[in-house]
């Protein structure tokens, strides 16, 4: 066999175990986990990086929000705060700026509703961020902006991280990439910033020892910090003392990018990343940004899951992302791939996929998801991180759900399995299933995307399944623009798939 053969052969087997120790810890009895030596549940997102509902079981729960401008006069935030029990919420709101001292008000969500509040609190300061804090787990959390060049939403952390990550920067043709450093503390946090563009890594002594003040933002315009007109650029930022939270706000300008999206960073690395809104078609360019922040070589397997079993790993490809570098595939130009809506999942092949103890300090990688939509000459963009390693859950809420202008969710099975959906609205009767939805069957491995009707247009939604699913969310971009802007939906905690480590 030839030594590219060998390879596609070994990138299959590889792929297919991790996917297979996936699916078949997801699946094990409790029983059966009684009898292993170890059990840990990595929560939500491998290390629980992906913020997630904690549960109704829990008497309380944090958010962070990552960030939204304070003094454009076109640009407005907010935050929204679904309640999907049937009891009121009380908690408190603080907003932290660049310039003025904390401030907090007091706040209560009425069951069966959701609470949308100004993002800024009334301040005037170039960046405010906000931190929510409510008497119980069942509460979701998000952001929202809404620019004239295109409305983004983003999920808000359950808590602050000594490290953050972005794969995708991009400051081509100006573009505009600025990063908000939150600090929630009464102490000063202090961070070393480096970043990676086409030429390698580059770590300014400028941003080295970056001190962010307590209950403070500091935000960076990468484009003055020696980063412009990079179509490649990763970020990695890390406290030497202290915690934070990260998020990034692009306004794309050019270079086959335009609009304006919103995210909060990866607070982790991880060995495996979930994307359920991969699309191929004549108007899309859609791309996978693979971040490798490690001082060794990281390989990765990709495949395409579109419920076609026979498909799945047709041609499973190989990527090596050097140490510090950034590797950029342009899946819209496989042609492997066919027209239409697909999952994908991409893995660490570099270690033993399931062994990696959560307490190791092992490095993997960060994935982002560009896709640019194009009509009439005109193009909308937005950028997606995937789900990390144990991010599918049986249960996901998007708590702003989609606007009166459209929008759909995306729902991928991760697993094996046959599994049974589904779709509800939360309004003033409570949870109440959307009509057609009320019991839906996916297909093992297999992709749904489902047009929110108008009638539930700003109602919360909860997605429910019987086996591990991932909800994307895309919503129109508002003021007639082409495009969507995606994010993930909130996974479950409590639902998490229990990984199993043996000694």
């Amino acid at each position: 066999m030839k030594k590219i053969e060998w390879r596609f052969a070994l990138t299959l087997l590889l792929v297919l175990t991790a996917l297979v120790a996936l699916i078949f810890v997801s699946q094990l009895a409790d029983e059966d986990l009684q009898t292993l030596s170890e059990q840990r549940s990595e929560n939500i997102f491998g290390l629980s990086s992906m913020p997630g509902v904690a549960g109704s079981s829990q008497v309380s729960s944090s958010w962070f929000c990552p960030g939204v401008p304070g003094l454009e006069k076109r640009v407005t935030s907010e935050i929204v705060i679904a309640n999907s029990s049937d009891i009121p919420i009380t908690g408190e709101v603080t907003f932290l700026s660049s310039d003025k001292p904390a401030a907090s008000a007091l706040l209560v969500v009425q069951p069966f509703t959701r609470r949308v509040i100004d993002a800024t609190g009334g301040r005037k300061s170039k960046h405010i961020s906000a931190i929510v804090e409510l008497d119980s787990g069942g509460a979701a959390v998000e952001q929202r902006i809404i620019h004239p060049a295109g409305d983004s939403v983003s999920l808000c952390a359950n808590k602050p991280s000594d490290r953050w990550f972005f794969a995708d920067g991009f400051t081509g043709s100006e573009s505009l990439f600025n990063i908000l450093l939150s600090n929630p503390f009464p102490d000063a946090t202090v961070v070393d910033i480096s970043f990676v563009t086409g030429d390698g890594k580059r770590e300014p002594a400028s941003l080295k020892g970056i001190i962010i003040e307590p209950e403070s933002v500091y935000s960076l315009a990468m484009g003055d910090q020696g980063a412009r007109n990079e179509i490649v650029l990763a970020v990695s930022i890390r406290a030497s003392s202290g915690r934070f939270v990260a998020g990034k706000l692009q306004h794309f300008l050019g270079r086959g990018r335009l609009g304006y999206s919103t995210s909060l960073g990866a607070a982790s690395t991880s060995r495996q990343w979930w994307f359920a809104g991969g699309q191929k078609n004549l108007d899309t360019d859609e791309q996978l940004v693979v971040f490798n922040p490690t001082d060794r070589d990281q390989s990765v397997g990709i495949a395409f899951l579109n419920g076609v079993t026979d498909e799945i790993f047709r041609e499973p490809l190989l990527l090596t992302i050097p140490a510090g570098r950034v590797t950029t595939l342009a899946t819209s130009k496989l042609p492997a791939i066919t027209d239409g809506r697909y999952g994908i999942v991409v893995s660490s092949i570099t270690d033993d996929f399931v062994a990696s103890d959560q307490d190791s300090s092992d490095e993997y990688v960060v994935v982002e998801q560009v896709v640019s939509r194009k009509l009439d000459k005109k193009t909308g963009t937005t950028t997606t991180f995937g789900a990390p390693f144990g991010a599918p859950s049986r249960i996901w809420t998007v708590p702003s759900g989609v606007p009166v202008s459209g929008g759909s969710i995306i729902i991928l099975n991760t697993t094996s399995l046959v599994t049974t959906i589904k779709i509800s609205t939360v309004g003033p009767a409570g949870s109440v299933p959307i009509d057609g939805f009320e019991q839906i069957q996916l297909g093992a491995a297999a992709i749904l995307e489902v047009k929110i009707p108008a009638t539930s247009a700003d109602l919360p939604i909860v997605v429910e399944a019987d086996n591990e699913i991932v909800v994307q969310r895309e919503i129109t971009r508002g003021h007639e623009l082409v495009g969507v802007s995606s994010v993930l939906g909130l996974p479950h905690r409590s639902t998490g798939i229990t990984v199993v480590f043996g000694k």
